[in-house]
């Protein structure tokens, strides 16, 4: 009897545990999200701290290799509006020329019937 009512108490406290960890786990995921970065953040720091002057160097010529992909894109990005502006001029130009075209055109038109009413 007394290793039932025993048993009967372990196992509320178990559920009693799992059922607050689950309470504390779905409290504030914000909570966690920050304890989580802090700790990377630890983490990095710990592993700077014991880098040596290689990794320093490689690191350096990782960046300055991202750096000058970052101004490749810039440049290629620039170049890309620049190209479609120049684009836009000239099919604004074209459809100019086309009305201009079209208006010469229609003046021909009507000096050829004016021509030829006179000619009847």
């Amino acid at each position: 009897m007394l290793y039932r009512l025993l048993l009967c108490m372990v196992l509320g406290g178990l559920v009693s545990v799992s059922s607050m960890a689950a309470t504390k786990a779905s409290e504030d995921p914000k909570t966690l999200e920050q304890t989580v970065f802090e700790l990377e953040r630890s983490v990095a720091i710990l592993q700077l701290s014991t880098a040596s002057l290689g990794d320093y160097q490689s690191l350096s010529t990782k960046i300055s290799h991202v750096k000058s992909l970052e101004y490749r894109v810039n440049f290629l990005g620039n170049l890309t509006f620049l190209l479609c502006m120049a684009l836009v001029v000239f099919f604004f130009k074209l459809r100019n020329q086309q009305k201009r075209l079209l208006v010469l055109e229609n003046r021909e038109d009507e000096k050829a019937i004016e021509q030829q009413s006179k000619d009847s």
